[in-house]
């Protein structure tokens, strides 16, 4: 695939690389030195037009498109899978986004105004649509809060029902949220702290999930396991909340 569709560079060194941060450098190797700052601020890309047109041919034989219905749906995504079109070092940021993404718009723009026509000259229809988690969404859409736009849309030839969060990550985010009240409640409550820290570590051990408390260093705050991927969706599915009413003398949740 490298073959057929080469990496661009793009250069985001304006935007994310400050001089004054270590700015002394402790290598001797100048060519060493010279492959460092030349890569610095630096990210990279490939064609999604070029991509599509070297896929198309092995779709066909996968049945996955059909010549007879000559669509294509495109979904753009944040995370780690598919093919890879951008990649930089560097944060989930507006103004980064814009430079970074600059070149992918433009094709982007080009696919849903002039539709693709493949290296057999065939002209496909294209469908985009984006999906990510909540966070990258948000800022691809140029929003401040849930519900506010202060930029254009990064992607403003995507139409606004073919954003997708993903639901997985909504829902995870969710537990984190619904997690952190149970804690906060029993610190609130302070009545049966000791006895509730007791009776989350047996539950959690009832229902196979890792969990420990923990004091921090030099202080009287505890601390705990951050629940992770599988075992978020285990407390939230089997975690038995009731627990906490067997104590009599307990006004903890109700």
């Amino acid at each position: 695939m490298n073959k057929f569709i080469p990496i661009f560079l793009i250069n985001l060194t304006p935007l994310q690389f400050d001089e004054s941060v270590n700015s002394e450098i402790h290598i001797d190797d100048l060519e060493i030195i010279n492959n460092i700052q030349e890569s610095i601020g630096k990210g990279g890309r490939r064609n999604i037009i070029d991509i599509l047109k070297f896929l198309i041919p092995n779709l066909l034989k996968q049945k996955i498109l059909n010549i007879s219905n000559p669509e294509i749906h495109l979904r753009i995504s944040g995370d780690e899978n598919h093919h890879t079109i951008i990649l930089y070092p560097g944060i989930e940021k507006y103004e980064i986004l814009q430079v970074a993404l600059e070149q992918l718009i433009i094709e982007l723009r080009t696919l849903k105004e002039k539709d693709l026509k493949d290296h057999q000259g065939r002209e496909w229809k294209i469908e985009l649509y984006f999906s990510s988690d909540w966070k990258f969404l948000a800022i691809c859409l140029g929003l401040n809060a849930a519900n506010r736009h202060i930029r254009p849309a990064i992607f403003d030839m995507i139409p606004l029902q073919n954003w997708v969060p993903d639901k997985l990550h909504i829902m995870l985010r969710i537990t984190d949220v619904l997690w952190r009240l149970v804690i906060d409640e029993l610190k609130f409550r302070n009545t049966w702290v000791n006895k509730a820290r007791d009776v989350i570590i047996e539950e959690m051990k009832c229902i196979n999930v890792r969990f420990h408390f923990w004091l921090e260093v030099g202080s009287s705050t505890w601390q705990y396991t951050s629940l992770m991927g599988q075992d978020k969706l285990t407390v939230l599915q089997h975690f038995n909340l009731s627990t906490f009413k067997s104590n009599p003398n307990s006004k903890f949740m109700g």
